[in-house]
């Protein structure tokens, strides 16, 4: 069921458009995420559907209803900042009951401040910061602010929760604490969130769906990991972090045995060839790009014998450089005819498999994992 639905929003700034014809719904009880670089109008649109900023033209539809000219407090919208923006004069109780002060539901609460007591305490234990309720905003830290804040936005009860770069100011170990939060409050409570963001890895904990928002549209959405494989330009592919992006021209398409093949053009000249499962609305002699993710790139193992899938789309190449960044290594590979593959895999395999700068490997790229995008119009030769 559709809770929120964005329509055709428009906002320009000093004659520069920064949304330009934003359609989007969001799902009951889900978390989606609006991904992009930072300064494409993410925090904008957040912005706009609860009425901070009022839009040039589109609409903004909750639970079936235009909420247009409806006042922020007036939308049951709550938005939570990258700040936590607690009143430094209350303490951690009274910043979140204060929350129940501003909603439009405020009579539930007007002159019931055992409700209040309860509902506060209630929320506090959800959130995990029970014995923090006399501490001043200036006596906890930057995670449980961040639960503070998320709790004064609980209290009031809303149909929706957005998020503005929730975790943008949090050390690792609080981010995780306060996505695994996120999850569960999401899980328990059947609460839908949109959560605005420039971290794919939010993205992919959090999200059921998630929206690429770049120049002003949305370009993708879907899935996070059927958006992740299968970008539909090659902008999003960049902004989603594949950097494996080749060109290659198709020579053969083979829908009943659900193969095409796809002549390599970068690296040194010849007849360099690829496959991959069958791709839709493809031509013979038609110039495209295909891409795949640095972790689905296999690097064969010399103890054992290679199964059928990854007997695919053979390279060999020497390591040029391996970096461990968090759990993973990333690889850079180049191979013999001058083409560069990164790979990521994890720190524990790298040391298995004894890989070391320099050595020479042979990698797979699986059929299955090989995206094509459409570049140009078809070229002939």
């Amino acid at each position: 069921m559709k809770l929120l639905e964005i329509k055709n929003i428009c906002k320009s700034f000093l004659d520069k458009k920064i949304l330009n014809g934003i359609n989007l719904d969001i799902e009951s009880g889900e978390i989606s995420s609006i991904f992009g670089y930072s300064g494409e109008g993410k925090s904008t649109l957040l912005k706009i559907i609860c009425g901070i900023i009022k839009q040039d033209n589109g609409d903004i539809m909750l639970n079936g209803k235009n909420i247009n000219n409806l006042e922020p407090y007036e939308r049951h919208t709550v938005l939570v900042m990258d700040e936590p923006l607690l009143f430094p004069h209350m303490n951690v109780f009274e910043n979140i009951a204060f929350g129940s002060k501003l909603s439009s539901n405020k009579k539930r609460y007007i002159n019931n401040n055992k409700k209040i007591l309860k509902s506060t305490k209630e929320i506090m234990e959800l959130l995990g910061i029970t014995g923090l309720e006399k501490r001043y905003p200036n006596e906890i830290s930057m995670g449980q602010a961040q639960r503070v804040s998320l709790a004064r936005a609980l209290i009031v009860n809303p149909e929706i929760i957005l998020m503005d770069e929730p975790f943008s100011n949090l050390d690792i170990i609080s981010k995780t604490k306060v996505r695994k939060l996120i999850k569960d409050i999401n899980g328990e409570l059947k609460i839908p969130m949109l959560l605005v963001t420039h971290d794919i890895e939010d993205v992919l904990n959090l999200s059921n769906k998630m929206f690429i928002l770049n120049h002003g549209k949305i370009q993708d959405s879907g899935k996070p990991k059927d958006v992740l494989k299968k970008p539909s330009s090659m902008d999003t592919a960049f902004l989603l972090g594949t950097e494996n992006i080749f060109e290659g021209i198709i020579s053969e398409i083979d829908e009943k045995n659900n193969l095409i093949k796809i002549k390599l053009l970068n690296g040194k000249e010849g007849n360099r060839y690829i496959e991959t499962d069958f791709q839709g609305n493809f031509e013979i002699n038609e110039l495209v790009l295909f891409v795949i993710r640095p972790e689905e790139i296999i690097i064969l193992r010399e103890d054992r014998q290679t199964s059928k899938p990854v007997r695919e789309n053979h390279f060999s190449g020497m390591i040029n450089s391996a970096i461990f960044t968090s759990r993973m290594m990333e690889i850079l590979i180049s191979s013999e005819d001058t083409f560069e593959f990164k790979v990521l895999i994890p720190f524990h395999a790298y040391e298995v498999m004894n890989l070391f700068e320099g050595k020479t490997v042979s990698i797979s790229l699986k059929k299955s994992a090989i995206h094509i995008i459409k570049k140009k119009k078809p070229i002939r030769l």
